[in-house]
């Protein structure tokens, strides 16, 4: 099975490092909680800088420079990472991980996963923001904070507020408000600002209990048959069937549908079969668990890709 988590050319090392569970791959190397931040770098394959060279080309014989555009690389392997313009602010690895370090020792937090993704072009790290609560009875929910940049101009840096679902491994996206944002962004026209991400994380970890307020209600709104089937429509649009000339429901309908109706994990407890909040679980758990060609594609897309937008389309929309 190929691997979004890629070998590291020089130390032959998965570029993924984490404490606790082995991840979903089963790629990495396992670090002791006390571990330094040094070592998680090192560990982690991000022990290395983004650097800057111009874009030539050669039409004849001499190469000539593309003005104002220049190529992404690292410094480890020399591999080009992007091709971005001089107004490019590289964010980079060592400043995410000491960004991290900072909350690990004075916020409490917890480095649980580091690592890159497409051979350092994306990067992430996440950490567990040591707050939990539970929905209903034993059915509990832990807040976590993903970190991650990229060095190929396809995404800002992004601080994600996120929850896992403990009986499930789901990981929910908290849906922004005027209130509690979920997303805080610096873009890669920016330098890298500690302060003004702490300033914003601060508003978003105080937002968990307002998150589980919400999480809360969904537990306790049933819902209906008509209901269910507008919702995943909206999410999961009916495609054409050439064969019976009609539209029929998608796949990602039928097993969102599947996994409500009792299949999901944890489904089969109180406040969660035949309300918003199983509703909400069985979405989230298609796109974790089964969405994509194979485990690990699933996670870029659950964290990063279109997977990340449907569920939080979904939570707006169950919690409008």
């Amino acid at each position: 099975m190929a691997h979004l988590i890629e070998t590291n050319q020089i130390t032959k090392k998965a570029e993924i490092a984490y404490i606790g569970k082995k991840p979903w791959h089963g790629l990495g190397q396992e670090l002791t909680p006390d571990a330094s931040i040094e070592t998680w770098q090192k560990e982690a394959g991000l022990d290395w800088s983004a650097k800057l060279a111009p874009v030539l080309y050669t039409p004849e014989i001499f190469p000539i420079p593309y003005k104002d555009r220049f190529v992404i690389y690292r410094d480890d392997t020399n591999n080009p990472l992007g091709i971005v313009t001089d107004r490019y602010q590289i964010h980079q690895p060592q400043q995410i991980l000491d960004f991290f370090n900072t909350l690990v020792n004075s916020a409490g937090f917890t480095l649980e996963v580091a690592g890159a993704i497409k051979g350092g072009k994306r990067i992430w790290a996440l950490a567990n923001v040591n707050k939990e609560a539970c929905v209903f009875n034993d059915d509990v929910v832990k807040a976590y904070l993903l970190l991650s940049t990229s060095f190929d101009g396809s995404m800002a840096t992004i601080g994600q507020f996120t929850s896992v679902r403990v009986v499930c491994n789901n990981t929910l996206n908290a849906a922004d408000n005027e209130i509690t944002p979920s997303r805080i962004s610096i873009s890669h026209g920016q330098e890298f600002n500690h302060f003004k991400m702490r300033e914003k994380l601060g508003i978003m970890v105080n937002g968990f209990d307002g998150i589980m307020d919400g999480y809360r209600r969904l537990a306790n709104e049933s819902v209906n048959k008509n209901f269910v089937h507008d919702f995943l429509n909206k999410l999961f649009p009916p495609i054409y069937s050439e064969t019976k000339h009609t539209f029929i429901a998608s796949s990602g309908y039928n097993k969102v549908f599947d996994l409500f109706d009792g299949k999901g994990m944890g489904s089969e407890l109180p406040h969660v079969y035949g309300t918003k909040w199983g509703l909400l679980n069985a979405v989230t758990e298609h796109i974790d668990h089964e969405r994509g060609h194979n485990v690990d594609s699933r996670i870029n897309n659950a964290w990063f890709g279109n997977g990340n937008r449907l569920k939080s389309q979904a939570e707006a929309i169950l919690l409008a």
